[in-house]
């Protein structure tokens, strides 16, 4: 099959056409697959979750090493835990927390409860040491005698 004289000017005029578009045009830059929103935080928190539980007694070393160059050591026993926050039906956790006090105290504390109280521009916050890692709201029994003594905080 023959092509016309005709045929065959539009398109090699074509084909110029597209090349000539191709190069002014470039390749379109990459684009990757963003994490960000829901599923990168959920990524993020059960990420920092499970470096406080696997990491925990070596956050706890250094903690105190850093306190001690500050001559601010703890005499008592301490202990790095994930900090949940409470106030919605799910917890989440959000960070680490160095909790202190008496050995067979400490040894009780599985989490950090963090309530958070916003009134207009005014918030409020307080860190509770609790027994338990589910922090629901009316199930949060907190460990009497046990402080912390420092907070981890991730951006998420």
């Amino acid at each position: 099959m023959k092509m016309s004289r005709s045929m065959s000017k539009i398109t090699l005029l074509f084909v110029a056409w597209a090349f000539v578009l191709g190069i002014a045009v470039g390749p379109q830059p990459a684009r990757s697959f963003d994490l960000g929103g829901g599923i990168g935080d959920l990524v993020k928190i059960f990420g920092i979750a499970w470096v406080v539980n696997r990491f925990s007694t070596d956050i706890d070393r250094g903690i105190n090493a850093f306190l001690q160059q500050h001559e601010a050591a703890i005499d008592q026993q301490t202990k790095v835990v994930p900090i949940m926050r409470v106030g919605t039906k799910t917890s989440t956790a959000v960070g680490a927390a160095q909790v202190m006090g008496p050995t067979a105290q400490v040894r009780k504390v599985q989490a950090v409860a963090e309530l958070q109280l916003d009134i207009g521009s005014l918030r409020g916050r307080a860190l509770i040491p609790i027994s338990t890692k589910d922090a629901k709201m009316g199930g949060i029994k907190g460990v009497s005698g046990v402080g912390v003594s420092a907070n981890i905080k991730f951006p998420i």
